[in-house]
């Protein structure tokens, strides 16, 4: 819609890494927020989000480069080229979440907590970005006759706005998590959940989304709900083990009890 805001002389301002830069600063005003609420540093956020900030980008640009190859043949120079196309988000996340992981770790701060706050932040944050993308003009949607269905400029048929599809559904996902995440009793549940529902949330927006590939959105889709199956199975597995655990605390509990009252007893009548 208007990939290029404004020029400062003649460099172009990108809306995308406007609004890329306003997700990031979303991401960290609720990392801080909720650090702060589980009584850990809260300043911590800046040194997070600065790092995710960084390898996310560069992990997200080395996962597009990776798939379009014949894309930079003899052009190699270009894959350093950000100009606000060719970020792909699940190469972002497979590089910033280790890289973060080990910051933290090193910082000495408990790592479940942190991975929770981020988990917290990461649909808001995506929510913002993907605005970035509609007003760029990249990740749309296949060709629709819906009232709500937009022409780009350059275009000459009408898709859906599935960058805005996803905007809304990012936000979704972010509400459920604000509201369960006091009911969540471990460490690293809320990050999973988060997981879980950028999955869901990616599985159903490739539906509408187009690629010259098709089989690029098979990918994705299959991606998308492997992660949303996987986290989702982890966080049961660990209410189930949660579970039994309590169950056999409870036990040993009552049998121990039950002996300390038989000796009692027989103590009584001795």
């Amino acid at each position: 819609m208007r990939p290029v805001l404004f020029h400062i002389a003649s460099y172009p301002v990108y809306s995308y890494g406007v609004m890329l830069f306003l997700a990031f600063l979303t991401g960290i005003f609720v990392v801080r927020h909720e650090l702060a609420r589980r009584g850990q540093d809260a300043s911590a956020a800046y040194m997070i989000g600065a790092v995710a900030a960084i390898s996310g980008v560069l992990g997200a640009r080395i996962f597009y480069v990776a798939g379009h190859l014949e894309q930079f043949s003899g052009k190699w120079g270009q894959v350093f080229d950000f100009n606000m196309r060719g970020l792909v988000y699940y190469g972002g996340l497979a590089l910033a979440v280790p890289c973060c992981v080990l910051l933290v770790r090193r910082m000495g701060l408990p790592t479940g907590e942190v991975a929770d706050s981020v988990g917290l932040a990461l649909p808001l944050s995506l929510a913002v970005a993907r605005v970035g993308c509609f007003l760029n003009g990249c990740c749309g949607g296949k060709p629709s006759g819906l009232p709500w269905a937009v022409t780009f400029p350059g275009a000459a048929t009408a898709v859906h706005p599935t960058q805005l599809y996803e905007m809304v559904m990012d936000a979704a996902v972010f509400v459920v998590l604000l509201l369960v995440r006091k009911r969540l009793r471990r460490p690293w549940d809320l990050f999973l959940l988060s997981l879980a529902g950028y999955g869901l949330v990616r599985f159903i927006n490739e539906f509408f989304r187009f690629h010259a590939d098709a089989r690029a959105g098979l990918f994705f889709q299959a991606v998308s709900l492997a992660l949303a199956v996987s986290a989702a199975l982890l966080v049961l597995l660990r209410e189930r083990r949660t579970g039994a655990g309590a169950v056999a605390v409870s036990d040993i509990g009552e049998k121990e009890a039950r002996r300390d009252g038989e000796a009692a007893e027989e103590i009584r009548q001795g």
